[in-house]
Order: structure tokens, then C-alpha cells, then sequence
């Protein structure tokens, strides 16, 4: 509830440090290691199968899970609502909003090679995730920064602090964004919720309900579906604003089309092929079905807004804007 630069902007400023460090010796470790002929994928198989760790089949799973960097409908949310609001000029927001994808797209390389070339086998990157899932990461990267110097018994450690402050900015700013969006939304309609406190709380309680009641996978999908599916719906926008200036527009389209029939199946699987069956078997009943709720709703959502944004698509291969306009 505290104005950003009074707590979010100075603990961000400290994380920065913390991961930006942790990056730049994971990257210059494995740099050395790999001229000193040591990293390598070793035994990595390229496909094992089509389930995805028990969440359900690479598509359309695969693309709700670990896409959130490389498209993303938060991003799309922040740079809006949250973004604008704090950058000093309009021109700022394509090296800000650019630079924080690319360097996200960073991070994930360097995950990817914390799980592959930093454990150096199939068989080690399988013990080392039996331990924990988040020891992959913290084990791999501690792997890199031993080739600068820093010892493993520091390494590790710093790794975990690195995923844990990740994981604390996400969750504030989470908080602090769904007290915004819902005071924007709701606002109007119930006053309350306008004020910080109450926002705050509601926010929290309604995160707690779902944490306390749920399946963690399944509110990651859950999750990264409503993701996905707003990053479709804003490809979806930026199709119809290049059709409307006469610009080439397939190149937003098709990746449109893919990832809104993708997102789409990832929650009709999710609810009834994965939460309804676990409530009707008394498998955590309230989360699940809470679960389906939320993915027949996004679902509904969806499916009204696809069908609003390819009327406008429609108007406008017909030419009956442009015939409006004169």
C-alpha cells in the first residue's frame, strides 16, 4: 500500500543488483568454462514424450507453462496500466518495455543452461531435480559462478536468494496490480474498493482462498492460460490497428490464431480434463472447482472477445471502414 518509491522501488533497486550480478558471472562462468571445453549438453535426449511432468500433453500445456517470457499478456498489462504511469516520456517506453523483454528472454537462456550444460547429463539433471525443483537452478548457476571463483558452498546459496527474490517482486507487485485492476474494474459499482486498504485486503484474501484450496499446477496453467490468452487477444489488437493502417498484418495474425486456440484447449483440458475429474473424485474439492470456474470464465471471456475482434477484422477486409470514412 506504500507509494512505490517509498518501499517497491528501493527493494527493486537492491534485487536489481543481486540478480543483474548473478547473471552477468553465470553467463562470463560459463563463457570460460565452455573455452576451457568443459560445458556441454552431454546426454540430453531431444524428445522423451508428449506428457508434460504430469500437467497434461506438450500441446497445449507446453505453451501455457513456459511461454510467459517469450509472449506474454502481463507484459502487455503492465506496459499499460503500470508502465505508462512511470515512464518520463512516451519515447521511453520502447527501450523500457523492450529492454525488460529482452532481458527476460536472457534469463531464460540462462536457465535453460543452468538445467542442461551446467549439470552435464540426463541422468544428473534428474538427481539434482529430485532434490527440489528449485535446486536446479541454484545448483546450475552456483556450477557457472565456480569457474569465476566464487565457491559452490556461496554459489548455491546466492542462488536461491537470486529465485527468491524473483519470486517476492512478483508476488508484491502481483498484489499491489490486482488492487489497481480491481479499483479500476469494480470501482464504480463498489466504492470500497477503491480505498487502498480495503483493495489491498480483498486481494490478499482471494490469493490466499485460491493457495489454500488449490493445486499449485493447476493454478500455474490456470494462470499462465490467462496469460497467454491476453498476449493472443493483444496480437489481436495490433492485427486490427495494422489492417486499419493498411499495413502487412499476417505476421500478428497467425501467432494470434495459434495461441488462441492454444490457450483456449490448455483451460478446456485444465478444467475438465484435470480439475473436475480431481473434484468429483474428492481430491481438493473447493480449489478445483474454483478452478473451473475461473477457466470456464476466462474461457466465455474469451470466446466473446475473439468473436468482437474478428468482426473487426471482417469490417475491415471488407473495406467498410475506409468506405465510412469518406
Amino acid at each position: 500500500m506504500l507509494p512505490i518509491w517509498r518501499w517497491a522501488q528501493p527493494t527493486n533497486y537492491v534485487s536489481f543488483w543481486v540478480v543483474a550480478l548473478g547473471m552477468a558471472g553465470g553467463v562470463i562462468g560459463m563463457l570460460i568454462w565452455n573455452l576451457q571445453g568443459g560445458a556441454s549438453f552431454g546426454d540430453f535426449p531431444v524428445f522423451t514424450d508428449w506428457t508434460v511432468t504430469g500437467l497434461g500433453p506438450l500441446w497445449p500445456i507446453l505453451f501455457v507453462t513456459i511461454a510467459c517470457g517469450a509472449i506474454s499478456g502481463w507484459h502487455s498489462l503492465v506496459s499499460s496500466s503500470g508502465t505508462a504511469r512511470q515512464i518520463e516520456k512516451e519515447s521511453d517506453a520502447l527501450p523500457v518495455g523492450g529492454g525488460a523483454m529482452w532481458m527476460e528472454m536472457v534469463l531464460a537462456v540462462i536457465a535453460l543452461l543452468t538445467a542442461t550444460a551446467a549439470t552435464g547429463g540426463w541422468d544428473a539433471y534428474k538427481e539434482v531435480y529430485a532434490s527440489g525443483k528449485f535446486g536446479v537452478f541454484a545448483v546450475g548457476l552456483a556450477n557457472f559462478l565456480s569457474h569465476i571463483g566464487i565457491p559452490l558452498s556461496f554459489g548455491q546459496p546466492y542462488g536461491y536468494v537470486f529465485l527468491t527474490i524473483m519470486g517476492l517482486t512478483i508476488c508484491y507487485l502481483v498484489v499491489r496490480f490486482m488492487r489497481v485492476a480491481s479499483a479500476e474494474l469494480l470501482g464504480g459499482a463498489v466504492p470500497a474498493l477503491k480505498n487502498i486498504h480495503v483493495g489491498a485486503i480483498v486481494a490478499l484474501v482471494l490469493s490466499l482462498i485460491v493457495i489454500w484450496t488449490g493445486v499449485w499446477q493447476t493454478i500455474w496453467v490456470l494462470f499462465g492460460g490467462a496469460n497467454q490468452m491476453m498476449a493472443s487477444l493483444a496480437l489481436l489488437i495490433i492485427t486490427i490497428w495494422l489492417m486499419s493502417q493498411g499495413k502487412k498484418y499476417t505476421w500478428t495474425f497467425w501467432p494470434f490464431i495459434f495461441m488462441y486456440v492454444t490457450t483456449i484447449g490448455a483451460l478446456v483440458y485444465t478444467a475438465f480434463w484435470k480439475a473436475l475429474p480431481a473434484a468429483l473424485a474428492g481430491t481438493k474439492v473447493t480449489g478445483n472447482i474454483i478452478a473451473v470456474v475461473v477457466a470456464v470464465v476466462l474461457i466465455v471471456c474469451a470466446l466473446i472477445l475473439g468473436y468482437d475482434g474478428m468482426q473487426a477484422l471482417n469490417r475491415y477486409r471488407k473495406g467498410e471502414v475506409a468506405q465510412a470514412a469518406k
